[in-house]
Parts: C-alpha cells; structure tokens; sequence
C-alpha cells in the first residue's frame, strides 16, 4: 500500500469508523523501507494536513514515540536533575546499565499513562468534529530502548478502550515476522493489522 492510497483509506468514511476492522482492537501496522524514513516523515505531516482540512475535517494526531520518550524522561526526576539529565551523564561510563534502565522505562506503566494523558490532551484542546485517528512513527529512532511489538503489546489496554484507530509506522519488513531495518527480529503483533507498501 502505498502512502497515497494510506491517505485514501485514512479519508474513506466506512474506515474511520472505530467498529471497521477489529472491534477490540484498533490497530494498524504501515510497514515501509527504512532508507524511505524521511520521505514516510513527510508525507505523514502532509496527510496529517489534508486529513484536517475542511473537505475531511478529521483530527490526527501525530506522535513521535521517540520524542515523548524523551520528554517524558526530562520530567521525571532522579536526584537533583532529570532523569534524561541523569542518563545521558552516565551513559559514557555505564552504557549498559542505562540501556537496561531506558528499557524498564519504555514500558513502565508511568510512561505509558503518561503517553494516554498526553494523547488525550491532545483531543481535548482540538475544534474538530471527529477524533479518528493516532499516527505514532519514530521506532527506528527509538530502538533499542523501545520495541513496537512490545510497545504495542504494553500499550493494548489503552487502544482497546480509544475511540480512536491507531496506526503505528514501522520501518522495516513483515512477512511471518516483523524485522525492524529488515535486519532485527521484533516481537509479531498478532492483532495488530498489516498495512504492507
């Protein structure tokens, strides 16, 4: 599938629908080739545009899991600083400590309220008529600390119980499993709907 026809799917009036696809479970995979990073980057910030506009008038947010990451771990405190601060100071001597402690992070249940709170944040301060979808892309920037499949996978409860469909951009390839850059082995998403370009 390409991006375009992404678009049009995302603009189709029986896919926005929350009930089109798995009732339980609202979720998508756009897999795509990781050397077209900058081009998916920027094609999903022009749909996210045209998506809103009057003909559509639809609210997507946009959201880089590798970015919130970071925001969320510069307000949490460790000490005196941050623990973003408090990483970064120690990455050159202990790198493999903080590597495991970036990883108990991503998944801790306060990062992931804290991602739910800032999406509904989101929504709450939009002037349009119909909350449709969640865009989330930055995976390869965040690996190794985050993993989509486990991602997805700690993160079910809260898109089970959205009234949005979430799309998670993913690059790298998908046949029985998913394989981040096409070199890793990630976690299968068994629920989660295959968008294959």
């Amino acid at each position: 599938m390409t991006l375009n026809k992404l678009f049009e799917l995302l603009a189709d009036k029986d896919f926005q629908n929350r009930s089109t696809g798995d009732l339980f479970f609202p979720a998508y995979m756009y897999v795509y080739d990781p050397e077209k990073e900058y081009e998916v980057e920027q094609e999903l910030i022009s749909i996210q545009s045209r998506l809103s506009r009057p003909s559509h008038y639809l609210d997507v947010m946009l959201l880089d899991i590798f970015e919130e990451f970071q925001n969320y771990l510069k307000q949490q405190t460790f000490g005196k600083q941050s623990k973003f601060d408090f990483y970064i100071e120690k990455e050159p001597t202990k790198p493999q400590e903080v590597e495991k402690a970036l990883k108990q992070d991503a998944y801790d249940k306060r990062f992931l309220d804290w991602l739910n709170m800032r999406i509904a944040q989101y929504f709450e301060q939009t002037e349009q008529t119909a909350i449709t979808y969640v865009l989330i892309k930055g995976f390869g920037a965040a690996f190794p600390y985050i993993r989509a499949g486990k991602f997805m996978n700690n993160f079910e409860k809260y898109i089970s119980e959205a009234a949005y469909k979430t799309l998670l951009f993913y690059p790298g390839k998908a046949t029985n499993n998913y394989s981040l850059f096409g070199l890793l082995n990630d976690e299968n998403l068994y629920r989660a709907i295959k968008l294959i370009n």
